[in-house]
Order: C-alpha cells, then structure tokens, then sequence
C-alpha cells in the first residue's frame, strides 16, 4: 500500500491543534494533522471543533470527508502540531457524576498533582459527543456526533478515602472525536497502560449499550443540547486495589481502536 492509499483510507478523526496559540479545527491523516478550515477552503466552514459540533453537522462532516480524500490534502499537513483537548464539552455527565471547576486537558499534557493527595485511583471512560441532531431518548444513538476517551483520576487521602472535592483535579480528553459512521462502540478496543505496564485491556459490548442507556435517562430528566457529553467508565476503578494506586511520575496511556492514544505524565508534589 502507498502512502496516498493511506491517506485516502483513514477514518475521520477530528481533532484540534494549537495554532499560534489558538485553537485550530484539524484532522488527523496518515498520522499526520491537517488543517480542516484551510482544506476545505469555504469561509462557512467551522474553524473551530465546538463550532463544528454545534452546526448541522451531517454536511459539515461530508464536506471534510471529501476535502480529506482531494489529492492535495497532503499539502495542508500542519508541521508537528501540537494536540490539544478535541473539545470542552457544553457539559459532561457520569454515572459517577463529573464535580464543577475540573480543568480539561488534552494528551501529552502534565497532569498536577493534586493538593494533601496521598495517591490517586484512575478511571479510563468513553465518551459520547452529542451532535446538532435532536436526540429521542428512546434511541440516542443518531443524536451522537462521535466518540472520544476521557481519563479521569480521583485524590485518596492515605485511609483510601476520596478527596472531599474533586476540585484541583483535571480530566484529560482527547486525542480525537470519531464521527459515528467511522466506528462501531460495541466493537471498541481499548486497552491502559502504567508506564508501560498493561492494567486492563478489553472492547466496550455491553458498556456501550450502557452508555446509550444513560443518555436516555438523562435526557428524559434534563435539558440536553448538541455539545453535551456523556462518559461512562467499561472497567471500574482502579484504586481499590492497593496494586493500581498511582503515584508522582506515573505515566498513563489509554488506547482505543480507531480514536487514538491519551497519554499523560502525572506531575510530582508541589
């Protein structure tokens, strides 16, 4: 297979970059970000991955998949572009209910540690991005725009008990969010790793017919609107065992089939 056979024969992969200090609407290609408003060349076209979503998404999404499969979308490739979190969601449900004032960062970023934490537990979630579309709590699926991963930590005080808020303790999303028609959630493979150590692997089944689940019960109760965010975790927590506690310099990586690789760095105490 050649490189352009390549190109042409990736998902669709949105992501979002750091443009001198913006945040820039790209894709990734062949492993490689490419600038989507500048490929696609129409001035309507979403410049950033919130706007995206909250336009009517199904031509915007198959106005990118045509500009990606052009010959010359090799040409916007954008020289080691720096990822950032996809998205910041509209809002963000759990199960496990997400506190406010929780920062969102993106791959490769440090994650802080957190203030009188002895250790932290550990979380891999998927999380599904609503789109323009109105959502019918009684088959939420064509509501969802894409799926993306979420790492979510918790502080333990030294008895193992939670940390009273959750206040001073990021998530980190990202690396992509894969449009629907690119990806089947059952089928989903997602495997952690800790320094190189593999905690947990397996694909979603069932936990993708509870996410489903969740955004129906929610949205029969709440308001929901394109932009909002569902995250639900396949493996539990982590932290209670005493072998999958995290420490300062950890680093955590959580992979999934067709969305990509979060990886981050748990910073040392301050």
């Amino acid at each position: 297979m050649g490189p352009e056979q390549a190109y042409h024969q990736s998902p669709l992969r949105l992501v979002t970059y750091d443009r001198r200090g913006r945040r820039r609407l790209g894709a990734f290609l062949g492993g490689e970000v490419v600038d989507l408003p500048d490929l696609v060349g129409h001035p309507a076209f979403p410049t950033t991955l919130e706007a995206l979503v909250s336009s009517s998404g199904g031509t915007v999404l198959d106005a990118a998949r045509a500009a990606l499969e052009r010959d010359e979308a090799e040409r916007f490739v954008v020289p080691n572009a720096r990822v950032l979190a996809p998205l910041y969601p509209a809002s963000l449900r759990s199960t496990d209910a997400f506190e406010g004032g929780r920062q969102v960062l993106g791959p490769d970023d440090e994650i802080p540690w957190p203030e009188d934490a002895a250790w932290l537990d550990y979380e891999p979630k998927i999380v599904a991005v609503l789109g323009h579309r109105e959502l019918d709590p009684d088959d939420p699926g064509p509501a969802v725009l894409g799926y993306t991963l979420l790492s979510d930590w918790t502080a333990r005080a030294a008895t193992g008990d939670p940390a009273e808020t959750a206040e001073g303790v990021p998530i980190a999303i990202g690396p992509s969010v894969v449009s629907t028609d690119e990806i089947d959630p059952q089928a989903v493979y997602l495997s952690v790793r800790v320094d190189g150590v593999e905690w947990a692997k397996g694909n979603l089944n069932g936990a993708a017919t509870n996410l489903f689940r969740m955004i129906s019960v929610i949205a029969r109760r709440d308001r929901v609107a394109a932009g909002d965010a569902f995250a639900l975790g396949p493996f539990g927590v982590f932290g209670t065992n005493p072998g999958r506690q995290l420490w300062p310099g950890a680093t955590v990586t959580l992979d999934a089939d067709g969305i990509g690789t979060l990886r981050n760095r748990i910073g040392h105490r301050p």
